[in-house]
């Protein structure tokens, strides 16, 4: 048993599948350049207006004039991303329901369901299954079983819905369908034969000029072939089953014959396996450029769900998010532009990009959603937005058990969220884990903060006898002073802007220790430090019990003093 998944009007299904509220509407898909801009696939409802494919953008101006939304036929240009996505999701839910599955065509698929009955039962049972699979992604297609792949497929061109085919009555349900669903057929499987690796190798100026000259020719061949079977007489697959095999072979060659076995539904071959799709990537274009965060939250949380479902479908979750957003050229005005202002002006049309480091992989949709809102906030793309791209990579999902006697952890999506909150608010160079750098400076740097699984031989309790050491709170940036110093030793502090204050006499002091290096390194950056050299005292300062303990160091380049940190 086979079975057939065929989404009619693909291009126009790929866009509706991101805009459902377009499904209710008449729309149409157009590709190529002006004036060559035609109609190449377009809904029932816009085909009930009068519309077909193959009509000029001047043709079409007639039914896209302004008036009743419900007798408007909405114009939208055809996306190459939105139906690679798409046809990934179809695949994804394809392999989720068996590993045998061939890439037919963009929107068409030939699963292989032999021994799959004992999973789902019936085989009606199995075709109402890939259809709910397929609702689930977004996407309406028609689906047929058939005991053999091409019955399949003419049975999923031809008929709407679910169609189920019982063996040997191929030849009786196909009979009815006219010859062109017959060629339509036919020429799927012939552009699939081009599309199998060759060894010659063809430039690809060459092999662009040669596809197009190939798709013409086989677009004469098939007009050619329909008319001579019209003027015989044969207008479906019926009257061309009953035809003399061997006088049909003598006028149409093996084409015929191809097709009379079609016809008759009893054509064998063998399925070329496709592997399933390793990238999870989900993208939309815009009608029109976004500008604030609120209406692009819209899009993204349309594009999260869809990632998700992808994931769920193939039982994985996502590691790592990336999001591109292409932003629109902003145009100058008749003023002229320093160069400053126009390399501004091309960084605005540029590519911004923002990648999202998962603690631990997951497919919450409102998760990611509220990640990239955090992030955005932080980061805004500073041009307005036409073009949305997410990318997800794919990991296994995650499986903990806990134990009844270890501490009890956040979850990781609401502790990823709150961190997000407070890096927002405090800035991402403030917010992690202190991490010890490998130089004799005493500093620390900030890496991400993690919640890992708390190990049962981890102690839970600190000894009585225990010398618990001093904390050390280091001023980021460090804060600047004012030191007297008597007799080689700081006597004398004044300056500060901390709630505790630092003024005033020292009542003790330790030092100096002096300190110095990377002085091989160049001048500092902003993700790393240049050389330094100063000496570093301890000192204590307050009024009777309120005495705190800070460091603090003076710059032997400069002379100046500075406050490192305070003790706890």
């Amino acid at each position: 048993m086979f079975a057939c998944i065929h989404i009619p009007g693909f291009p126009v299904e790929a866009i509706v599948r991101v805009e459902p509220l377009l499904r209710e509407q008449a729309l149409a898909v157009l590709e190529g350049k002006p004036p060559l801009t035609r109609v190449v696939a377009l809904n029932q409802k816009a085909l009930q207006m009068g519309m077909q494919p193959g009509m000029t953008r001047l043709q079409t101006a007639p039914f896209a004039a302004s008036g009743n939304s419900r007798s408007k036929t909405l114009l939208r240009p055809r996306s190459p991303e939105q139906e690679t996505s798409a046809h990934a999701a179809l695949l994804d839910a394809a392999h989720a329901f068996t590993p045998r599955v061939e890439d037919t065509a963009p929107g068409t698929l030939l699963l292989d369901l032999t021994g799959m009955g004992r999973l789902y039962g019936s085989p009606a049972r199995m075709a109402h299954e890939l259809a709910s699979r397929t609702d689930a992604i977004g996407l309406k297609a028609n689906v047929a079983l058939a005991a053999n792949p091409d019955a399949a497929m003419l049975a999923a061109l031809g008929f709407d819905s679910i169609t189920v085919i019982p063996a040997g009555k191929e030849a009786q349900r196909l009979g009815v369908l006219p010859l062109p669903v017959l060629l339509d057929g036919l020429g799927v499987l012939e552009r699939k034969a081009e599309r199998q690796p060759r060894i010659t190798r063809i430039r690809p100026r060459e092999n662009a000029k040669s596809a197009v000259a190939s798709e013409r020719q086989a677009a004469t061949l098939r007009q050619q072939l329909l008319d001579t079977l019209e003027r015989w007489g044969v207008r479906d697959c019926r009257t061309l089953a009953l035809l003399p095999e061997h006088a049909l072979a003598s006028r149409l060659g093996e084409t015929g014959t191809r097709l009379q076995r079609m016809a008759r539904g009893t054509s064998l071959r063998t399925l070329v396996l496709s592997d399933p799709p390793s990238r999870f990537e989900e993208a939309m274009e815009l009608e029109c450029a976004v500008e604030d965060l609120e209406s692009l939250s819209f899009i993204l949380n349309r594009l999260l769900e869809q990632l998700c479902t992808r994931l769920e479908a193939r039982a994985l979750a996502a590691q790592e998010l990336r999001l591109r957003l292409q932003r629109e050229r902003r145009v100058a005005g008749e003023e002229t532009m320093s160069v400053e202002e126009s390399s501004r002006d091309d960084a605005n049309a540029a590519i911004f990009e923002r990648a999202l480091r998962l603690p631990v992989a997951m497919r919450e949709a409102k998760v990611f959603l509220k990640l990239l809102q955090l992030d955005l906030a932080a980061h805004p793309p500073g041009a307005p937005v036409i073009k949305v791209w997410i990318t997800a990579e794919p990991a296994p999902p995650r499986s903990a058990q806990r134990g009844l006697f270890l501490p009890v952890i956040p979850e990781a999506e609401r502790l990823e969220i709150t961190l997000a909150r407070v890096s927002s608010v405090v800035g991402e160079r403030r917010l992690g884990i202190a991490r010890v750098l490998d130089t004799h400076r005493r500093d620390s740097s900030m890496e991400r903060f993690t919640a890992g699984e708390p190990r049962p031989d981890e102690g839970l309790t600190i000894p009585q006898n225990a010398e618990l050491p001093l904390a050390l709170r280091i001023f980021r940036p460090a804060l600047p002073l004012q030191v007297t110093v008597v007799q080689g030793r700081p006597a004398i502090v004044c300056g500060g802007k901390r709630p505790c204050g630092l003024a005033g006499e020292i009542l003790w002091s330790a030092g100096p220790w002096h300190s110095s290096g990377d002085w091989w390194t160049e001048q500092s950056t902003k993700l790393q430090a240049g050389a330094w050299d100063r000496e570093e005292w301890d000192v204590a300062m307050g009024h009777g019990e309120n005495v705190a303990l800070y460091r603090i160091h003076r710059d032997k380049s400069s002379g100046k003093w500075f406050a490192d940190a305070s003790y706890d």
